[in-house]
């Protein structure tokens, strides 16, 4: 419970207005039970007018404990949601301290299984029993402060008894935590199968073998199968050792009212009493000892995204901050290797230098490592052998926000927010309309300023369906001209635009005096490349 602890803290306020719901819920719900046995008392002496009393009171009561119970209800929701909230912004400040190789080091359904299918988890067998747990508490404290009423002797076996239900099932929680854990890495690598078939419907609709994703969601449903049936053996197990320390310990307690009520050292009406409130405790205690190991079976899954305070990002969401670079060679590499697997080595000895506000064409056959270089220029993969200097510094002693300002790496697949095309430029940074519409037109995105403002409102759509690749290009382009970085690191940007087009971006680039590119492309247009500064070729 340690996990769900931290978080039921940030929410004490409403874990105290939700606690008080409760608590009133089980103080009319223990009175129904006096109630009860007055009315039989009260029948049993003949006492007409204390009788209807009685009964007039009883309705009342469980009027009000319905009240109660909506509201309490209602509000339950309510507080789980503001709970599941902020699980989920912790998790996404997690995954934005991650560097750029540590977060792509795993698929994307893995995040998504956090924050969906953990969350539905953590609601069913964490925040859901939690509630429960806490109704019984309150409802047995209130039970056995009201049997102290009729006898100590109830009292004192009806706690021995809640201890031995409450204690037994723990001998199950070490297994029933790692069946939780088992489940949550089989819901991770569910989602992430079912993306990867699921995004493959055009590649199978074109050679018509759609069976195949029929399939890879019938076994990875398999898989998952067995996970939930693992974890529901032992919780069952835990339900079942509660259900019938519940049945044994009612019996005994209401066995041991008739023999107080043979000795006269009770009511008649008592027994009916010690029946209701024995099934409010050993009910709730049942439940509770199951509940309790559903709520540590959480914890390998809080363990794996454990709780930070709130601390300011190292982003800077401001537009690129001018700076003073006065060193003529902007980026170097010294001596500089690097490879994915160690048997094959993709760059190996690379010594180059590019001086500032030149352009640079670099050329080479695909898998000759163009692509990598400029991700490890950018900062993007650690891991290198050798020296990348940016503005005459190590790029290590960079922190990556401070990379972010200085260079801009856009890579042969540009991404695009299901949002307009303004917030796809802006990106959370303070720009005037005038400054995204000259963007706009030197891109080509546009043909005039009257344009610009119905286009900024344009929705992009799901993965940007609504534009084609090479305006996604161009955004992407436009996206990076606006911040007005010093160095962009472009991977085959204009390789999806129409020729012309690309050769007028390619221009209008080139063409910058204050601007530092470094382009791949596998088709250079001779129309640019002779504009280039220097031409560098992989092999």
């Amino acid at each position: 419970m340690i996990g769900l602890k931290k978080y039921v803290l940030l929410h004490k306020s409403e874990m105290a207005m939700l606690s008080g719901l409760i608590v009133l819920i089980e103080a009319l719900t223990v009175y129904g039970s006096v109630l009860n046995a007055d009315i039989l008392n009260a029948l049993i002496a003949h006492n007409f007018a204390q009788f209807m009393k009685n009964v007039a009171l009883l309705l009342t009561v469980w009027l009000l404990v319905v009240l109660t119970e909506y509201i309490e209800g209602v509000y339950q929701e309510v507080v789980i949601q503001n709970i599941d909230i902020s699980i989920r912004n912790n998790i996404a400040k997690l995954l934005i301290q991650k560097s750029y190789s540590e977060y792509n080091a795993k698929p994307y359904g893995v995040y998504e299984s956090w924050i969906n299918n953990d969350i539905q988890v953590i609601n069913e067998q964490g925040l859901s029993p939690l509630f429960v747990v806490i109704q019984g508490a309150v409802g047995t404290v209130f039970a056995v402060l009201t049997l102290i009423k009729y006898h100590w002797s109830l009292a004192l076996v009806a706690l021995v008894l809640a201890g031995l239900i409450i204690l037994l099932p723990k001998i199950f929680d070490k297994k029933l935590a790692e069946k939780n854990l088992k489940l949550t890495q089989g819901n991770e690598r569910f989602v992430n199968r079912t993306q990867d078939v699921l995004s493959a419907f055009n590649l199978l609709y074109a050679f018509q073998t759609l069976h195949l994703l029929v399939d890879g969601i019938k076994e990875s449903s398999k898989l998952i199968k067995t996970a939930y049936v693992n974890r529901s053996k032992f919780q069952i197990a835990v339900q079942v050792t509660g259900f019938m320390g519940n049945v044994v310990s009612q019996v005994i307690l209401i066995g041991l009212s008739g023999i107080l009520a043979f000795q006269r050292l009770v009511k008649i009406g008592t027994i009916n009493a010690v029946g209701s409130l024995a099934g409010n405790i050993f009910n709730s205690l049942g439940n509770m000892s199951n509940f309790l190991g559903m709520i540590r079976g959480t914890r390998p899954i809080f363990a794996k995204y454990p709780l930070i305070d709130d601390q300011p990002a190292d982003t800077d969401l401001r537009p690129h901050a001018k700076q003073l670079l006065t060193a003529p060679a902007v980026l170097q590499t010294k001596d500089l290797s690097f490879s994915y697997d160690a048997k094959k080595p993709i760059l190996n000895h690379v010594n180059l230098t590019f001086l500032r506000n030149k352009k640079y064409l670099i050329l080479g056959e695909s898998g000759a490592g163009k692509s990598t270089l400029l991700k490890l220029l950018a900062g993007y993969i650690p891991g290198y052998q050798g020296q990348i200097l940016l503005d005459g510094m190590s790029l290590t002693e960079y922190r990556p926000a401070e990379i972010s300002r200085r260079l801009l790496y856009l890579d042969q697949s540009p991404q695009v927010l299901q949002t307009t095309v303004r917030n796809n430029l802006s990106l959370g940074a303070q720009f005037s309309d005038q400054q995204l519409i000259e963007a706009l037109l030197k891109m080509k995105l546009i043909q005039s300023v009257d344009e610009g403002k119905d286009y900024l409102n344009l929705d992009i759509g799901e993965s940007g369906k609504n534009f084609s690749g090479g305006q996604i290009q161009r955004l992407a382009l436009a996206r990076g001209l606006i911040r007005e970085i010093p160095v962009m690191l472009i991977d085959e940007g204009t390789s999806a635009i129409d020729e012309q087009t690309a050769v007028q971006i390619e221009m209008a680039l080139l063409k910058n005096p204050k601007l530092t590119l470094i382009m791949i492309s596998h088709t250079p247009h001779p129309q640019t490349e002779k504009l280039f500064d220097k031409v560098i070729h992989f092999s």
